[in-house]
């Protein structure tokens, strides 16, 4: 007979889990228990390098467990342990490679440390395996952009508002991608849709004031940036816009 400690009842030698709390009775070779520790511990505000120690313990009873290894990249992510937290969920996706979830932090780390052709990668794979995963494709779409692959971003912000229409982000970054290649009446569209929805969204007019002018119209870009300044006087990069445009002759 063995004896659980939560409970003090007592059961036979060969159970490996108090039939009454679930608590193992050989918690050193328990990884879930363990597992379980470490994710509480965290969720209670405990040290995080107390529960990354905690759930490399897991991980090392059950090297095996992409969950486990999943689990131990995200503490490690929080922590700023980034190399770390890469080789977590590789080992991860290499385990189980079917689960988008791992590939979207992998990616995100990359990201993170400025690896953004790895970064596309794994996104690329989360969107294969998922194609409604809304948040990929916001950062697929955010590491093409910075990619310098234009034309790729603006078809994920585009597959991102077909899943979710009211993301006015998808179409903030759709202004910028339009914006980077030319396309100044799809970028101005696309600003608007934003301030429609925030109509103080800063980012959003200044960017919307400079495809106007880019576009050659100039009348509509003062007015943006004059309604900017109304709306914050502190806002210098649409003041000093509008000062450069209504110093113009003939404005």
């Amino acid at each position: 007979m063995q004896s659980c400690l939560r409970c003090s009842k007592d059961f036979p030698s060969d159970y490996k889990y108090c039939p009454v709390c679930s608590e193992p009775f050989d918690k050193d070779k328990d990884a879930r228990f363990w597992a379980r520790q470490a994710m509480m511990s965290r969720l209670q505000g405990e040290d995080l390098a107390q529960s990354i120690k905690t759930m490399e313990k897991a991980c090392t009873i059950a090297p095996d467990d992409a969950h486990m290894l999943h689990n131990l990249g995200t503490l490690l992510y929080r922590a700023g342990a980034f190399e770390e937290s890469i080789e977590a969920f590789l080992k991860a996706t290499t385990l189980q490679p079917g689960y988008p979830e791992g590939h979207y932090d992998l990616a995100l780390t990359y990201y993170r440390t400025g690896r953004t052709m790895l970064a596309i990668k794994s996104l690329e794979k989360c969107v294969e395996l998922d194609r409604d995963f809304l948040a990929a494709y916001y950062w697929l779409g955010v590491t093409y952009y910075h990619a310098g692959k234009e034309l790729e971003a603006i078809a994920a912000f585009k597959h991102m508002l077909s899943l979710n229409p009211a993301a006015v982000i998808a179409n903030y970054q759709l202004g910028l991608s339009y914006a980077s290649v030319g396309r100044y009446e799809e970028a101005i569209a696309n600003f608007r849709r934003v301030l429609d929805v925030c109509p103080t969204d800063h980012a959003a007019a200044y960017h919307l004031g400079m495809a106007y002018y880019s576009a050659g119209k100039i009348p509509e870009a003062i007015g943006v940036f004059r309604g900017a300044i109304e709306r914050d006087p502190q806002d210098q990069r649409a003041r000093n816009m509008y000062e450069m445009l209504t110093e113009v002759p003939g404005v």
